[in-house]
């Protein structure tokens, strides 16, 4: 695809109060940062509105006069561009859309040329025509821009194309900057991004060695449980029709039992033990008296307390799904259906650097690590199985050593520290060399945001998380289990939500917070505040971290 691109970005936003709505944060990037993403592949790019800051080789206009409306500002962009080939396709965006990718304009260009059409406009989920998410001939809206009147509407040629594009939602309103700032959480932008990891294979292992690992396959019962017909309770085991009178000695779990060969005769029975030969059924004790001349009356209405062979499963029945997560009691589960092997992948194997010339450095500018503990705590509660890894001091080559080809091996490198964009930040660095894939640059986080996934050469993992102890944790706490069930291929669990009593008090305007919060004894959560993320006191005694959204729009997630 050939093209340039026009982002018209300087309308009076009057329906958000007046508000610089191209600026507005969505998902940590301005809109105007989303619309120059979604025609980065432009030859020319020009953005229409009031002066910003923009990336280099942008063109920057601005309609004169001001605020005259969307076919000026438009013509002053194709003004901008200059003396271009009719034939040359012209992107024109508005640059309040946070969901539209590079794929959409690709495919507005394409149905556009394949149809001949002098313009190919997005029809949004509704159906309606989106006159700024269009895909001009070049000559065609240089006739239409030399005879439209105000509206975008005298623009359209009557041959234009509309072509359905799912998920283009503008934003106008506060409650659309709200709900975009929903979708565009930071665990809807950690799921798209691990989207493009493979899992680990699978492998078979001993029943015994597979806790905290997944399943790669159903776990199918080899054999009947119960085994055998047993007393679910202590009690008697009875034949025919009371009453009865007692014939033996009483039968024990874990032994064999006599034979009633007689109606109306009974044993004594404890619960787990097998029911005797021709017994049939078990009556708890409380359910029975003895009359006087010894023999036994049922008090109860029939009741049978015999769990019988094969009730809880058969044999080839599904006990567990593909993606479960193996913990003690599927393990017990397995156990009792005779299985001794299990198709998984994992447990997750990960490796955990701290980095930085400052940690752990006995000069006076040195600090103590503080941060590798917590994260390693966390890693390990996820099921990891956690290697702690060596320092990396600031350089590049040591840090790729340790995301590289000789590293150590495991599915996931924790790397904590050095993915600011400092001087001494050798991360990004480290992952070009040795070929790894950035899949994820940041965070719409606080604290945490600076984090860093990629996938490396070897197909292993990389995490990288801030160097201050609750920037490390909080990025942890969020992406640690999604990369587990990614990697791991597990079934994800639904996310808890729970109430703050002081959510509003904690949150940002624009970006989602991490805070630790403790139960407030009424069915809530009380949130605090973090006093510095250099150090882990304001997490002294917490319950857990919570995710609060924007400007408190929405449930908070508990994230530990």
């Amino acid at each position: 695809m050939d093209f340039d691109a026009i982002i018209l970005a300087g309308g009076r936003a009057r329906r958000l109060a007046g508000a610089d709505k191209p600026a507005s944060l969505v998902g940590g990037r301005r809109l105007i940062d989303i619309a120059l993403a979604a025609v980065a592949d432009a030859g020319a790019t020009v953005v229409v509105g009031p002066e910003r800051d923009l990336p280099e080789g942008v063109l920057l206009t601005r309609e004169d006069p001001p605020f005259t409306g969307p076919v000026a500002a438009l013509a002053a962009g194709f003004a901008a561009l200059g003396d271009i080939p009719a034939d040359r396709d012209i992107a024109v965006l508005a640059a309040d859309l946070p969901f539209l990718t590079t794929d959409q304009v690709a495919h507005l260009a394409a149905r556009r040329a394949a149809t001949g059409a002098p313009v190919a406009l997005a029809l949004d989920d509704a159906g309606h025509r989106q006159y700024l998410v269009g895909v001009w001939q070049a000559g065609a809206l240089r006739a239409a821009l030399h005879t439209a009147g105000d509206s975008m509407r005298s623009l359209i040629p009557a041959d234009a194309l509309g072509v359905p594009l799912s998920g283009i939602a503008d934003v106008d309103t506060p409650a659309d900057l709200a709900a975009a700032r929903r979708r565009h959480g930071p665990a809807d932008l950690l799921a798209d991004a691990l989207a493009a990891l493979h899992p680990v294979p699978s492998r078979e292992l001993p029943l015994d060695d597979t806790l905290d690992a997944v399943l790669a396959g159903p776990l199918r019962a080899m054999a009947s449980f119960p085994a055998f017909d047993t007393a679910a309770m202590d009690g008697y085991a009875v034949r025919g029709p009371g009453p009865w009178r007692i014939t033996g000695a009483a039968v024990r779990a874990g032994h064999g039992g006599g034979v009633l060969d007689a109606a109306g005769t009974a044993v004594p029975i404890a619960t787990g033990a097998p029911l005797p030969t021709g017994a049939e059924r078990t009556i708890r004790f409380e359910e029975v008296d003895t009359r006087p001349d010894g023999r036994l009356a049922e008090v109860s209405a029939g009741r049978d307390d015999t769990r019988r062979r094969g009730s809880s499963w058969q044999p080839g029945e599904q006990l567990a799904a593909t993606g479960t997560r193996v913990d003690a009691a599927l393990i017990g589960t397995a156990r009792a259906a005779a299985t001794d092997r299990l198709s998984v992948r994992g447990p997750l194997r990960a490796t955990v650097h701290t980095s930085g010339d400052e940690v752990g450095s006995t000069r006076p500018s040195g600090i103590a690590d503080t941060a590798s503990a917590p994260v390693c705590d966390l890693a390990a509660r996820c099921g990891a199985r956690v290697h702690p890894g060596e320092h990396l001091g600031d350089s590049a080559a040591v840090i790729a050593a340790a995301v590289g080809p000789a590293r150590v091996p495991g599915d996931l490198v924790v790397v904590i520290g050095a993915t600011g964009r400092g001087t001494a930040d050798h991360l990004r660095a480290a992952l070009a060399d040795t070929g790894a894939t950035v899949l994820l640059d940041g965070l719409p986080l606080r604290p945490g945001g600076s984090l860093l996934i990629a996938a490396l050469a070897d197909g292993g993992v990389l995490l990288g998380l801030g160097g201050n102890p609750v920037a490390a944790l909080a990025g942890a706490a969020l992406c640690l289990p999604a990369l587990r069930d990614a990697l791991l291929a597990a079934v994800p669990e639904r996310p808890q939500m729970v109430t703050l009593d002081n959510a509003a008090d904690l949150a940002h305007p624009e970006l989602w917070r991490v805070v630790p919060a403790r139960p407030d004894g009424a069915g809530q959560w009380l949130g605090g505040t973090v006093e510095s993320t250099a150090h882990l006191r304001s997490l002294i005694g917490a319950s857990a971290l919570v995710l609060i959204p924007p400007g408190n729009d929405g449930p908070a997630r508990r994230l530990t």
